[in-house]
Formats: structure tokens, sequence, C-alpha cells
């Protein structure tokens, strides 16, 4: 690839930055607002909070237009009592939203947390407790606050936000943009200390064209703030990408991403570079989606499983993808071929969509065995197989197969008959599902 050339993109970056930047009026207008809520909860509070912090992309004027996300954490003493941190933490929540007439509800970390609606502005208001770096966490959520500290002493001599904007953006329009595990892909946290280790977007997208999976990357200001040498020996994670937090050097912050979608950042990231264009940013991967549709398909199924009330998607997901894989496996197994396995969920049925190449076999197969010499080998072989005969240099035998046809596989799962086969999650359990030909569930 030629020496980049930022001139080459600028015209372009600058379009798009238009367009996700919010207006000076907006910021000033959003941390009014933020200033308000902190206020408030200052006045309101009589229990014992060390103090009250705004994070998030807000905070760090690192959002894109439009995002009216405020993100208030509260922080305890490390020996205040969990039921304590939890009441307290809702009751402040609960009490600064209703003051500002807005409304409320109870979300879920590992403890309840309190989110909300004022006008435009969305609200999350989460207790936590106060750690130092690399100190060991009481609660899920413990490190944000140091994330936030640790990004602003960073951004003291650099300004960044645009680039950490139009990486976000340029994720988005891949599709690739957000940790939950129905995503899995990249964070805010990792799009800001991505953009901090390599200086900028082009930079980012530059470095990128040498990465492959397993990547290791370790900023230069966690050897400053632990007085670490460069050839200190850190923790091994077996991760699609390793970025080693600078807060915690136990996590790896691209944890949740998984290796197709770092392969994607790969290779779009190589697209654009070579021929730049608006297009990346904006909804390119459901035009890519869009294009590949346009095609004569393979046999199409769908399983529709009914979904458990009350069980969220960072749950269901992966046990989604748990059981497609055990049916992947019994799929080859049976010697039949798909092009593509997607799964998705609504509020109401989890969907699992296969495309095959072929949906019925011939009535036998060719098992090929050891060769005519491995004395003890043919012996078993022809033991267990009564039609063998010699093809080349080894013994063979034809079986008769169990399944030819695709739909009666997966009619004796749903009817229970392979379940000492196929490991069932929890909550999602092909028995009794409805199977669907001729339908593939594209995720939203």
């Amino acid at each position: 690839m030629k020496k980049l050339n930022a001139d080459d993109y600028i015209d372009i970056l600058n379009d798009v930055l238009k367009d996700i930047c919010p207006t000076d009026s907006e910021k000033e207008e959003l941390k009014i607002f933020s200033d308000k809520i902190i206020s408030k909860i200052k006045d309101i509070s009589k229990y014992p909070v060390l103090d009250i912090i705004q994070v998030g992309s807000t905070a760090r004027d690192a959002n894109l237009k439009n995002d009216h996300d405020i993100d208030i954490f509260l922080r305890f003493e490390k020996e205040t009592d969990r039921d304590m941190l939890k009441e307290l933490g809702l009751k402040l929540g609960k009490d600064v939203i209703s003051y500002f007439n807005g409304k409320s509800w109870i979300e879920y970390a590992e403890h309840p947390y309190v989110s909300g609606e004022i006008g435009k502005f969305n609200l999350d208001i989460v207790p936590c407790y106060d750690i130092e770096n690399c100190e060991k966490i009481i609660s899920a959520v413990d490190r944000t606050p140091l994330h936030n500290e640790f990004l602003l002493n960073a951004y003291e001599n650099n300004d960044l936000s645009n680039d950490i904007r139009l990486l976000k953006k340029f994720l988005k329009g891949l599709g690739i943009y957000g940790s939950d595990l129905k995503t899995a892909g990249f964070s805010g946290y990792l799009c800001e200390l991505l953009i901090l280790k390599y200086g900028g977007f082009l930079n980012l997208l530059s470095a990128v064209q040498t990465w492959k999976p397993k990547h290791s990357i370790v900023l230069n200001e966690i050897y400053e703030m632990y007085d670490l040498k460069k050839d200190h020996d850190f923790l091994k994670f077996n991760n699609s990408l390793v970025v080693y937090d600078p807060v915690d050097l136990n996590r790896n912050v691209a944890a949740a991403l998984n290796e197709e979608n770092l392969c994607k950042f790969i290779f779009y990231s190589k697209m654009f570079l070579k021929k730049p264009s608006k297009e990346f940013f904006y909804g390119f991967y459901k035009k890519t989606t869009d294009v590949l549709n346009q095609r004569k398909r393979g046999y199409l199924i769908t399983l529709e499983i009914s979904r458990p009330e009350n069980v969220v998607e960072d749950v269901i997901y992966p046990q989604m993808e748990k059981i497609q894989k055990s049916i992947n496996k019994l799929v080859k197994e049976h010697d039949f071929e798909y092009l593509r396995y997607q799964n998705f969920a609504d509020d109401d049925t989890c969907y699992l969509s296969w495309e095959f190449l072929i949906h019925e076999l011939p009535d036998v197969k060719l098992r090929i065995g050891p060769p005519v010499y491995s004395e003890q080998g043919v012996l078993n072989f022809i033991t267990h197989n009564e039609h063998y005969f010699v093809k080349e240099c080894n013994v063979c035998a034809y079986k008769t197969r169990k399944y030819k046809n695709i739909q009666i596989l997966f009619e004796d799962i749903v009817n229970g008959k392979l379940k000492n086969i196929i490991t069932y999650p929890k909550y999602v359990c092909p028995e009794n599902a409805k199977i669907r030909l001729g339908t593939f569930i594209e995720r939203k």
C-alpha cells in the first residue's frame, strides 16, 4: 500500500465530522444540565457518598452528535455494606430524576442502578466502590471512574475528540460498535484507548494493516504509571485482540470483541485507505448485506424457539450461539454443509437460521478405512463394516446414511430424539421448536 497521505482523506473526514460533531450550543446545554443533576444529588444526599462523578463519552467530549447520555457515578467507601450501597444508590437516583419530572426505571449490572429520561437527556445513576488502580474490584462497575480519570489525564495535552468520533462512526457503519454480547464488537472505552495509542483515526487504520488475531497492545502510559520495563511479562489472554486496561493490568479491554469482527475491522480499514468513501460511515454493513442477498439462495431453515421472560440479551445471545454450534457439529457429522448461520432474538422468540449448500444426500456414503498393509487397523475396520472393498491403497466401505435429508435431522432435534448428543443451554432449548423452511432471519 502507498504511504498514507492525510490530504487524500481530509475532505471526506471533514464532511463526516460535520455530521457527527455536537455543536458548541449542544455541548454547553449538556454540560449545564449535567451540572444541575450533580448539584441536586449533592443537595439531597444525606448519605456517605464520597464523591459524585460524571463519566462516559459526554464527560470527555467524545460523544457523537445527538448523544445526550449522562452517566453519573456515586462512589462509596469500600467498607459500605453492599445492600446499603444498592439501597442508597437506587433512592438517590429515583429522587433526583423525580425532582426534574423525569421517568425512571431499574437496570442491572452486577447490582441494580437507576436509568431515566428527563426530556431529551438519558441518565444512568450508578453506585460503586472507591478503589485504586489495579486494586481488586468489589462490584463490576468500580473501574469506570478510574477509566474516566485516566482518559481525562491522558487528554490534557492531546485533542483527540474528533478522531474518537470518527472511529466510533466508522465502527457503527461496519456494524461492529458495541461490547454487548449480541454485537461482540468495540466498546467506547476501547475506541478511546486505541486512538490514544496511535494518536489519531488515520494512524490507527494504517497500523491495523499489519494486525492479525491475537494482536496485543500496551499503552505507553502503562509503563510510566507502574514504572515497568519494556520487557515486562504481562498476563497472557486468549482473545482475538488484547488491549491491557491501564487501570487494571489483569483485564483485557477487548475481551468482548470476537475474531470475525476484528477481521472485519482489519479488512475494511484496508478498503477505506485504498479507496476512501463516506459510505463506510453510514450503514455500510447493511448495504453490503443487501448486495450479498441479491443472489439465488441455498436451502434455508430457521428454528423458532420461545424466549423465556426476563432473560437479558447478554445471557440469551451466548446461549443461542452455544446451541447453534452444537447443532452445527451434528450437521457436519452427517455430511451436510452450511454456507452461513446466524441467530437473532426479539422479545418473544429466539431465531436460529441456516443456509445450506444442499439439503439431500445419497442413501449411502463412502467410508475410507486404513491402508491394506495396516493389519490390525484393517481387521478392526472390516469387523465393523460389512460392505468393504479396496479402493486404491485403502480398505473402504459403503455405509447407509442415518440422515439423507437435512429437514429430517432437524425434525429429530425438535422432537427430542438427539438430546443425548446435543448440549442444551438453560434458556434456549430446541425441543418443540417450530421449523420454518425457506426462511433466514437476519440479525437486526
